[in-house]
């Protein structure tokens, strides 16, 4: 993915928004993201079908009606869900989506812009660092997969800031670091990156299955010979 995607002009012309993850900043987008929350909830009940589905065999098995357990399985799940929504939904209003640099040009301040709403913009002095943390997994010898890469932004401020948070996969990491160089170092703010190295591991070779005719067959190649 383009460094341009990532680090970009604001709609309005006058920001660069290094981009965490798209949207947020006002309540209609806030009630799509309450929407997702509730998507993502309703998810998790459906991965966790398994065991609830567990559940009521055995109610059933020790003697409760098939209706009776369902039900209380319902009953369980859909007070999980209404106990669990307002805690994600509020974190997920909270959590931050962009940071915003203005004025495009020289930035003097930023603010962060979150699933609701933007913070007050901040002098840029309050901005220590921006941290680059890229995993790179190399592929095993003779592996046909190309090698993996992970980008994490962490955003450091005077008051603890915000990270780390992934890029988007495929971002290009030189352009990005080479961008927000450009954009942060007359403001005197340094762009820290750090890369680590591994390779994947390689998985077992399929055990091989039980020959007919192993020893068996080396004792049959000679057989017995009768003396006469």
């Amino acid at each position: 993915m383009s460094a341009d995607e990532v680090l970009r002009r604001g709609r309005d012309g006058t920001t660069v928004d290094l981009v965490l993850e798209p949207g947020g900043g006002s309540w209609p987008a806030a009630g799509l993201l309450v929407l997702r929350t509730l998507a993502v909830l309703l998810a998790v009940g459906v991965v966790f079908l398994p065991a609830g589905a567990l559940l009521v065999g055995v109610a059933v098995i020790v003697g409760a009606t098939f209706v009776g357990a369902v039900t209380v399985c319902a009953v369980l799940w859909v007070f999980a869900v209404l106990v669990l929504w307002p805690f994600v939904a509020a974190a997920e209003l909270r959590s931050v989506r962009r940071v915003q640099f203005a004025p495009a040009r020289e930035p003097t301040e930023l603010r962060f812009v979150r699933g609701a709403r933007a913070d007050a913009w901040a002098p840029i002095s309050g901005l220590r660092r921006i941290q680059l943390h890229e995993s790179v997994e190399e592929p095993y010898e003779d592996d046909p997969a190309p090698a993996a890469r992970t980008l994490t932004i962490t955003v450091v401020t005077s008051t603890g800031g915000d990270g780390p948070r992934r890029a988007p996969d495929g971002t290009d990491v030189d352009a990005l670091q080479r961008s927000l160089n450009d954009l942060l170092g007359p403001a005197g703010v340094p762009v820290m990156r750090r890369t680590e190295r591994s390779v994947r591991r390689k998985p077992p070779a399929p055990s091989g299955g039980w020959v007919y005719g192993g020893s068996g067959s080396a004792n049959s190649g000679g057989g017995f010979s009768g003396g006469g």
